[in-house]
């Protein structure tokens, strides 16, 4: 499941799957950035100065791609 997020002309795609399937692959040639399991990012210092971190919970895996509405 990806979640679309508009904040300061930037539109973020995120989703989380389950570490025990193999979606890595598929979701990198999508262009998603693929984080280790228990990684995250940080994207309320980006948008308002005051950190928000966004992750994936325990056995899942958090992949994002960030992108300027005009593309």
């Amino acid at each position: 499941m990806t979640t679309p997020y508009w904040q300061l002309d930037y539109t973020l795609l995120f989703g989380e799957f389950d570490t025990t399937r193999t979606l890595g692959p598929y979701y990198t040639r999508q262009g998603f950035n693929v984080l280790r399991p228990g990684q995250g990012i940080d994207v309320g210092t980006l948008l308002t100065g005051v950190p928000l971190h966004l992750g994936a919970g325990p056995g899942l895996t958090f992949f994002h791609q960030w992108r300027t509405q005009d593309t």
